[in-house]
C-alpha cells in the first residue's frame, strides 16, 4: 500500500514508500484512509522540533478520516462501512488528563495517517459527522476540538465577546462555534482580504494588526471599554501581553498555540489585578469530541478549508502551511 514516511528530519525527506497492508488486532479497526488535514504540530514533527521524542522512520500527520473496512474480534464501537476520524489523544477517554496518558498521540510518537490503510485502536477513533465528507471530517480532531474546548472552558455564552488571533484552523472553528453560541467575535489578521472572509463567516469587528500593531486598546474599545470575555490565544509568546491587555477583569485567556514563540514575559500585576484566568488547552477528551460532533451535526456546520492537496503533494501542502497564506484548514485528499 502507498504510504508517506518521514525518513529524516526536513520536508525533503517525506518519502513515498510501499508498506505491507496491516491486519487489525482484537481491539483494532482497519481503515481505508481517505483524507487528512495539517496542524502546526505536524510541521514541528517534520522539522524535528516536536516536543515528543520520535523514532524514524515515522508516518506523519495526526488528523485523518476514512471508512471502516474490518474490525477486530473485541471491537464494539464500530462496524464495516462506518465513517470515522482519528482521535489525537488516544488514551484520554473522559475526565481530566492524566500523566500516564501523555504521549499516546497519533502522528508522533505513534504513526500517523498518511497511508492508504491503517489500523487504530477502537478508542483512537471517533464517529464522523454524518453530513460531512471525509475531507471535511479530517479537519476536526485537533483544530476543531481545541476551539471547542477553549470556548467550553471559557463558558462563552450569548452576548459575550471573544477575541480571535489570526485566521488559521483553530481560529476559524472558534469563530464558528462562538457565533453558534450567540457571542460577538473580534478577529485579528494582517490581511484585509482574510478579514473580509472572516466577516462573511460572522466576525463582528475586524482589526488589521499589521496596520495597528498595538491592538489591545482597539479591542477594549470595540468591547465597550471593558475588554473581551475570552481570548483564544493561538500565537503565544509574541502576543500574550496584548491579550492580557485586551481581556476584561475576571476574563479568560485560553493558551492553545505557540506559533509566535514558547516563551513570554508577563506583566503579573495586570494578570493579578484583572483576576485573569489563564488556561492551557491541548485538545480534549474523547467524550468532549463526541459532544462536539453532535453539536456540529445539530447545526449542520461545515469546516473552512483553504486548499486541498493530493496524497503525493504533502511537501507542497506543508510549504503552503508554513507560508501562512491559509485561511482555515489545509487538507489532503487521498483520492486526488
Amino acid at each position: 500500500m502507498r504510504s508517506i514516511q518521514l525518513t529524516a528530519f526536513g520536508p525533503d525527506h517525506l518519502d513515498l514508500v510501499d508498506l505491507p497492508a496491516p491486519r487489525p488486532g482484537a481491539n483494532e479497526v482497519l481503515l481505508r484512509m481517505e483524507a487528512a488535514s495539517l496542524n502546526f504540530r505536524d510541521q514541528m514533527l517534520v522539522h524535528g522540533d516536536l516536543y515528543r521524542g520520535v523514532q524514524l522512520p515515522i508516518v506523519p500527520v495526526s488528523d485523518g478520516a476514512g471508512t471502516v473496512l474490518e474490525v477486530g474480534a473485541a471491537v464494539t464501537r464500530f462496524k464495516p462501512g462506518d465513517r470515522v476520524t482519528t482521535f489525537y489523544k488516544s488514551r484520554w477517554l473522559a475526565g481530566s488528563m492524566r500523566p500516564e496518558w501523555e504521549g499516546a498521540e497519533i502522528g508522533g510518537p505513534f504513526d500517523g495517517v498518511m497511508r492508504e490503510l491503517a489500523c487504530f485502536d477502537q478508542y483512537s477513533l471517533a464517529r464522523a459527522p454524518a453530513h460531512l465528507s471525509s475531507l471535511q471530517a479530517a479537519t476536526l480532531p485537533i483544530a476543531a476540538l481545541t476551539a471547542w474546548q477553549a470556548l467550553e472552558q471559557a463558558h462563552v455564552t450569548t452576548g459575550q465577546t471573544v477575541l480571535l488571533l489570526g485566521t488559521g484552523g483553530v481560529s476559524m472553528f472558534a469563530l464558528q462555534f462562538a457565533k453558534l453560541r450567540g457571542a460577538r467575535a473580534i478577529l485579528l489578521s494582517s490581511s484585509d482580504d482574510k478579514l473580509a472572509r472572516g466577516k462573511a463567516l460572522g466576525a463582528d469587528v475586524l482589526i488589521n494588526y499589521a496596520k495597528h500593531p498595538a491592538w489591545g486598546p482597539l479591542v477594549r474599545e470595540a468591547s465597550g471599554g471593558v475588554g473581551v470575555d475570552a481570548v483564544i490565544e493561538t500565537v503565544g509568546g509574541a502576543t500574550l501581553v496584548q491579550s492580557l491587555d485586551a481581556v476584561r477583569m475576571h476574563g479568560f485567556v485560553g493558551l492553545v498555540g505557540f506559533m509566535g514563540g514558547l516563551d513570554a514575559t508577563l506583566p503579573l500585576s495586570k494578570a493579578i489585578l484583572k483576576r485573569v484566568h489563564l488556561q492551557g488547552i491541548s485538545v480534549a477528551s474523547l467524550e468532549e469530541h463526541e459532544r462536539m460532533v453532535t453539536a456540529i451535526e445539530a447545526c449542520a456546520m461545515e469546516p473552512v478549508i483553504d486548499r486541498v492537496f493530493g496524497f503525493a503533494q504533502l511537501r507542497e501542502a506543508f510549504e503552503h502551511l508554513a507560508a501562512g497564506r491559509h485561511f482555515g484548514k489545509v487538507a489532503i485528499d487521498f483520492r486526488a
